[in-house]
């Protein structure tokens, strides 16, 4: 087995072979932010890939383990006694003057701009559904259901159930302007366009990072076939990294 290291992994003595460019596992030492970078650096090998999050930040909802669980981690490596956490993604293009870019979401896909009142237009597969008047938009898989989704009143969706949800941020719905202004779940096959009215003062990002693209006219976004898959405890379960995160 080959593995890599991301994150805080000083003086970890590893009984594996080192791989930075093809590994089998990624461990990640850090927090969420830690994880999340790590996806990234090898989303175009995910079919190949396992990660193994540690916890050495805050929160680590991606983080199975603490710090010092990681020679259990190496024997459960060894002797293939660990579960599999899988999650889909989300895929998205960016559209422009003679321009595209695409790329994936573990979390999620936010257009802000706190400053300047945002109006984007919004398609659900190919039809209006409504104007939204009010700070942005943001689009998540259910895995990023429990981030900044739920910090805006979004729904926690279960990872097993497939699905896409939009939520508005600060939406302005009086009697001139009006909006859903609630959050929206939506199938594994639903395509969700946003066009927005000034996109010069929109900021774009993907699990907290910033995009720099010029021209924008349009976004499309849909849950992804690819995955992720996570190595994590015997029986583990979704709902006790929930209850373990905002509970207790």
């Amino acid at each position: 087995m080959k593995y890599a290291c991301y994150g805080k992994c000083v003086n970890i003595d590893f009984p594996f072979a080192h791989d930075e460019n093809a590994p089998d596992v990624v461990f990640s030492f850090g927090g969420d932010g830690t994880m999340l970078g790590a996806i990234h650096k090898y989303e175009g090998r995910l079919d190949g890939i396992k990660f193994v999050g540690v916890n050495t930040g805050k929160l680590g909802f991606y983080a199975d383990f603490d710090i010092d669980e990681v020679e259990e981690i190496f024997r459960m490596l060894r002797e293939d006694d660990y579960d599999l956490f899988t999650i889909n993604l989300m895929e998205y293009q960016l559209f422009g003057i003679g321009n595209v870019q695409q790329g994936v979401a573990v979390n999620d896909l936010a257009l802000l701009n706190p400053v300047h009142t945002q109006i984007m237009d919004i398609y659900i597969n190919g039809k209006f559904f409504e104007t939204i008047r009010g700070t942005g938009i943001l689009i998540s898989p259910p895995a990023g259901s429990t981030a900044y989704n739920r910090s805006l009143g979004g729904s926690i969706i279960d990872p097993a159930i497939k699905a896409i949800q939009l939520t508005e941020v600060a939406p302005i719905s009086n009697r001139v302007y009006r909006s859903l202004a609630s959050p929206l779940v939506l199938s594994e096959k639903a395509v969700i366009e946003l066009h927005p009215h000034s996109a010069s003062e929109l900021y774009i990002t993907v699990d907290g990072q910033l995009l720099e693209f010029d021209d924008l006219t349009s976004i499309a976004a849909r849950l992804s076939e690819k995955t992720v898959s996570f190595i994590v405890k015997k029986d583990a379960d979704f709902f006790d990294r929930v209850k373990r995160a905002f509970i207790e």
